[in-house]
């Protein structure tokens, strides 16, 4: 199943003119370039992943708690839009709400936005900015536990080079 037809799977129909050379959201650019924070990637985060498990990274654990810059990708979302979105380290084609029978990556983000948003392609590089949460919490509001958050995230695509 291509691309289009999974959007439209989730709901997201009106979505399909962002796959190709749509402009981002007008949400997307509230990271401003003079933004200085400590830049992550996802294998500072995340040490360990798979069958020995999770661990965190040292880089991680030191950097608990600041505003830190992750790059990554916007996991399809249930909602066409909201406070929230999962960021994975590379392109996921089906939402982690709606098809539990994927093989979903354990190495996840959950991003908590400081306002609701539109999303973007799964496909479009993204760099979320926010306050870094570690440790297993199950979020009420999501539904979903995760080991790692950004809280008050902002987001906005990755500039072509």
């Amino acid at each position: 199943m291509d691309a289009d037809a999974l959007l439209k799977l989730h709901g997201q129909a009106h979505r399909a003119s962002l796959i190709g050379d749509a402009a981002p959201t007008e949400f997307s650019n509230v990271i401003r370039p003079t933004d200085n924070f400590p830049r992550l990637t996802f294998k500072d985060i995340y040490a360990t992943t798979g069958i020995i498990g999770l661990r965190l990274g040292e880089m991680a654990k030191d950097l608990a708690g600041q505003p830190v810059i992750i790059k990554g990708y916007m996991a399809p979302p249930l909602v066409d839009e909201g406070d929230f979105f999962v960021m994975t380290r590379s392109p996921v084609y089906t939402c982690p709400f709606c098809d539990f029978g994927a093989n979903w990556p354990d190495d996840i983000v959950l991003s908590l936005l400081e306002r609701p948003s539109g999303f973007v392609d799964p496909f479009q590089a993204i760099e979320v900015a926010g306050t870094l949460d570690l440790g297993a919490k199950h979020d009420p509001h999501t539904g979903a536990t995760r080991l790692v958050r950004l809280v008050d995230a902002t987001w906005r695509i990755v500039p072509p080079k």
